[in-house]
């Protein structure tokens, strides 16, 4: 069983390593952007655009 373990925790953290390293999609950036900018909106630090 332990042997067992150690093998899925291995081809768990290769899994995980391959999907770090892909890149982040552009409209995720996007929708951080927008997130950031209405948290700020909302702070007062920054004003509305029109």
């Amino acid at each position: 069983m332990l042997q067992s373990n150690t093998q899925i925790a291995s081809k768990l953290k290769a899994l995980y390593s391959a999907v770090e390293q892909q890149p982040i999609p552009d409209v995720f950036l996007d929708l951080l952007e927008q997130l950031d900018r209405a948290e700020k909106i909302d702070a007062g630090l920054v004003k509305p655009q029109p």
